[in-house]
Formats: C-alpha cells, sequence, structure tokens
C-alpha cells in the first residue's frame, strides 16, 4: 500500500496549521535548533532500523570475501565450495551448525584435507606479491579533500566498486558519503540485525554448497578461489536447477563493478505476472522488446534471479522506498550477468585492475587444496604420474637437442590443468556457455525480491517486477555525476525524512539542517502572511 501527499492543501507538506500552531512550531524551532554535536553517530540509529525491519544493502558487501579494507588486498584464507552431495567434500564441509569452526584453517582438529604431494610436479615460489602501494605524496584533509568520491574511494590502488556502492545512493546519497568519509574502511557499522542477515544468507547458501575452509598465500590465488566458486556455482545451477551466493562482475560508466546475486534458479518467480506483461506489451509494440524475449525464444529454458532481504519483524514492507535500492541492485546483477553469458566481459581487464598477474602460478597448497575437492577439473586423467612414460603417439625424436628437450618436459608431467588464472579462464568461459546456452536470452527478465524474517530465516513476503534497462541507464547516469563530483550528494526528500530516524549521521548531517532551516523559513513567511491578512482583515 502506498501514500502520497496531498497537493489541494495551501501547505506544500500536506498538512494545515492554525495561526496560533504555526506560532507555536515557529517558537520550537528556533529555541530548539537542530543538534550541532562534533560526533557523527546517532547511537540509537541501529535499534530502531532494526525496528522497523530495514535490511540495507550493505549486507551484501559483508558477504564478499574481501579484505576489509579499502586497499586492494587479499585475505589468508577462504571458503572453497563444493557439491552439497560430493562425498569428497562433506567429510570437509561446514555445516550451519559449526560456523566457528569453519574459521579454522584446514590444518585445524576436525578440518583435516589429505592433500596430494605436488611438490614434484610444481616449483614456484610461493611467496606473496606484495599488494600495491598507494602514492606517496600528502593525503588530503578529509575535510578539504576536493577530489570526486571516484577518485578517494574507488580508484586503483584502491578496491574497485560493489554493488552496494552503486545502490545505496538509492536510499540516501549523502548517508553513503558520510559512511565513505567518516567511518573506518568506509563502511557501514555492522549491527546484530546485520549479523543475523548474514546468518540467513549463509544456511540458504549451506542448503545447496559445501564449503571448506583454503589457505591462501597470494592475490592470484585469492582470485583463483573466487573464479573457482563462480564455476562451481554454475555447475550446482545445472545439476541441481538453482545455487546461491554466485559472483559477478561488470563495468558501469567505465568502472569495474563486482557484487553477489543471492539466488539464482530455472524456476519462474510468477508466470501470471509474466503472462500478464506479455499481454500489455502485446497491446504496446514498442515495449514488446524492453522485458520479453521474442516467441522465437519464448521456448528458452531461462535462469531467474531473487535478491534475499531480511527483516526484524514479520511484517511485509509497504513502501516503495524500501523497494527502490532492491530494484537497483537486481538491474544490475541482471545486467552483468546477461553480459557474462552473452561473453562479452573482457576478463583480463578485471585482472588488471585488481593489479593481478594472470601468469602467475597458484600457490602449490592452493592448487592441492582445490584439486582434493575436484581433482576432475584439476588433473589431467590422460596424463601419466610416471615421469619416464612417453606417449605412443608421440613422434620419433632424432637430434639431441630434441631428446634434452623432451626429457625435460616429461620428467615432471604437466598434469595439472590449471596452473594460472589464463588457464583457469577458458573452463569459467566453457561453464557460463554450458549454462547459458542462449547467452543473455538464457537469463529472465523477471527479477524477484524475496523478504525473509531475520529469527528463522522464513519467507514473509517476495516482489516481482521486470527488468528495465532504461530505467537502469537513467539511475546510473544520476548517481555517477556525485562519484565523479559533478554534483554534490542528495539527502533524502521531505516525504522520506523517517529515514533520517535511522541514519547514525543525523546529528550533523547538512541536509537534514538545510531541509530544518528551510522549514523554518517557509513557516515565518507563511505567519507573516496569516498575520498580515488577520490585521488587514
Amino acid at each position: 500500500m502506498s501514500s502520497s501527499l496531498s497537493l489541494d492543501s495551501d501547505d506544500e507538506y500536506g498538512y494545515d496549521l492554525s495561526l496560533e500552531d504555526e506560532t507555536l512550531l515557529s517558537q520550537l524551532i528556533t529555541d530548539n535548533p537542530a543538534p550541532t554535536s562534533t560526533s557523527s553517530r546517532n547511537p540509537a540509529a541501529p535499534s530502531i532500523a532494526s525496528d522497523f525491519g530495514i535490511d540495507t544493502v550493505a549486507e551484501e558487501e559483508f558477504r564478499l570475501d574481501d579484505a576489509p579494507a579499502d586497499l586492494l588486498s587479499y585475505l589468508t584464507t577462504g571458503t572453497a565450495k563444493g557439491p552439497v552431495r560430493s562425498s569428497r567434500s562433506r567429510s570437509t564441509a561446514t555445516s550451519a551448525d559449526d560456523t566457528k569452526q569453519a574459521d579454522l584453517p584446514p590444518s585445524s582438529p576436525g578440518h583435516s584435507v589429505a592433500y596430494p604431494d605436488l611438490s614434484g610436479a610444481l616449483s614456484n615460489n610461493n611467496v606473496a606479491p606484495s599488494s600495491p602501494k598507494p602514492n606517496d605524496k600528502a593525503t588530503p584533509d578529509p575535510e578539504n579533500d576536493t577530489r570526486s568520491p571516484l577518485v578517494r574511494f574507488r580508484s586503483y590502488p584502491r578496491k574497485p566498486f560493489t554493488v552496494t556502492d552503486l545502490t545505496s545512493g538509492a536510499w540516501c546519497e549523502l548517508q553513503y558519503f558520510y559512511t565513505l568519509t567518516r567511518l573506518p574502511y568506509g563502511r557501514k557499522t555492522r549491527t546484530a540485525a546485520m549479523k543475523q542477515g548474514t546468518k540467513v544468507h549463509q544456511n540458504l547458501e549451506d542448503e545447496v554448497h559445501t564449503t571448506v575452509r583454503v589457505e591462501i598465500s597470494s592475490k592470484e590465488d585469492g582470485f583463483g578461489l573466487r573464479m573457482w566458486n563462480l564455476i562451481q556455482g554454475l555447475r550446482t545451477l545445472r545439476e541441481t536447477g538453482m545455487t546461491r551466493e554466485l559472483e559477478v562482475w561488470g563495468f558501469a560508466d567505465g568502472n569495474l563493478v563486482n557484487g553477489v546475486i543471492d539466488g539464482l534458479s530455472y524456476e519462474n518467480p510468477d508466470p501470471e505476472f509474466m503472462q500478464q506483461l506479455s499481454q500489455e506489451s502485446e497491446q504496446n509494440q514498442s515495449s514488446i522488446t524492453d522485458y520479453f524475449p521474442s516467441k522465437k525464444q519464448a521456448n528458452i529454458p531461462q535462469i531467474y534471479l531473487t535478491d534475499v532481504k531480511t527483516r526484524g519483524s514479520m511484517k511485509a514492507p509497504n513502501s516503495p522506498a524500501l523497494l527502490r535500492p532492491a530494484k537497483v541492485q537486481l538491474f544490475l546483477y541482471q545486467r552483468f550477468l546477461s553480459e557474462m553469458a552473452a561473453d562479452k566481459l573482457d576478463y583480463l581487464r578485471i585482472f588488471r585492475r585488481y593489479g593481478l598477474d594472470p601468469d602467475e602460478p597458484f600457490s602449490d597448497s592452493f592448487i592441492a587444496q582445490i584439486g582434493s575437492l575436484h581433482d576432475e577439473l584439476f588433473f589431467d586423467v590422460d596424463s601419466s604420474p610416471d615421469g619416464d612414460y612417453i606417449p605412443s603417439s608421440s613422434t620419433t625424436i632424432t637430434s639431441d637437442a630434441e631428446v634434452e628437450e623432451a626429457n625435460r618436459s616429461t620428467s615432471t608431467p604437466d598434469f595439472i590443468k590449471y596452473r594460472t588464472l589464463r588457464e583457469l579462464l577458458p573452463l569459467l568461459v566453457s561453464e557460463l556457455r554450458q549454462t547459458f546456452p542462449h547467452g543473455a536470452d538464457s537469463v529472465g527478465q523477471l527479477l524477484a525480491v524475496e523478504y525473509r524474517y531475520r529469527g528463522d530465516g522464513s519467507l514473509i513476503d517476495s516482489q516481482v517486477f521486470p527488468m528495465d534497462d532504461r530505467a537502469l541507464n537513467l539511475y546510473l547516469g544520476n548517481t555517477m555525476e556525485w562519484w565523479r563530483a559533478d554534483r554534490q550528494p542528495r539527502g533524502v526528500q521531505i516525504e522520506e525524512a523517517y529515514k533520517c530516524r535511522m541514519c547514525e549521521f543525523v546529528g550533523d548531517c547538512t541536509w537534514r539542517s538545510a531541509m530544518d532551516e528551510e522549514r523554518l523559513q517557509s513557516t515565518r513567511q507563511r505567519l507573516a502572511t496569516r498575520r498580515k491578512h488577520v490585521t488587514s482583515g
């Protein structure tokens, strides 16, 4: 149920006060100005947000397996996904009941994994390369830094955009600007409600994946793990009909963006709604290609995207303002996944943005751990572990140089199929083609937001809507303006001022202060006008 402000009243805010009430309001505002505390934090905001059942898009950023810093970096451990029914991965996987144990390294009791001995096959140096260093020049004072937010927070060597970055402005641009400039690592304060929401997401993922901790020795190991998890997610989708927590990449305004899709499934979220929109589009020929595939593509199996939002109460949301960020989020996911499905994504460009060397070999331990989970992918079954074996199909070698080269190549057989990011990339592309055989047409146009109760993960409600490329283009064009500093970040409109109650920065928000001052001046003008009428009457 939506509500709108009345436009017939002589008051632009939708209410009409008596002269006495206006005088009292003016006096109250004058006597109680907006707080000017130097603290930008509102300690009551987290509890208020929880009471309202708000699940911010920041929850996605905490689920990204990335270091909690603004500079490009990598964690020393990561989570590898395996098939939920795999006997190999089941013996080492963590469950929802032992989440804490999942944080232990593979060598810890209860998490032993038998890794093959690769010492004779690999000889690369396992020393992790140092992370890119920021410019040694003095950093401008944050309060007086005139650089754009894009340059300050999302340009190399700092990490690239996340979907959270681009969707947070749909809630309040100024709030997110304050988050970037005032909070540690430029992240929202992680509340108990957000932790509960993350647990709900983890429980849903455990239904389709088993996980095991993997040691990471380099940036290339870390990104290789992300690629492997994407590959495993695609395989799970094909084998079981659904998958969760699938990472995607794409570009917006020339900038790299990454995010995590909560759910993908072959199940249409609302066939009746699809039929209804299809019938409406037949009456408006110009919109047919906007939302739905042609008749030739109608029978193509499609994969539908879902985003999960958690709430602190069983009440379904009824405000368009709450749905707006989720819409933008799913629009971005749909666009990025469609480009990946159509093989339009430049992965080498992604490697460059992250400062990765696509030809740097993975560490021995990383290959051993991933290989122990899925040796059919990492080990060539046609290769022999016997170093002296020469295939019978080999041509006769006569020269001494050729004999020496043959001995050198066969003494350590190349039975590891994927040693580097560049070698792993064709496998990822192949898995995408198998999952999306018709390219972008295999990605469904209907998107769904699921609202789940934060307490037990039960489904409260769902909202389904079609992909809208034009709306996304307009939104991105607008939001990138403040990221490039073409304009200042904006706060909320007066009809959405309730958002301020759950904001950490309400105490010294310049936008809110300006709104209060504007209301005060407007009230005084109305008072003066009414008094003039009373006097003249």
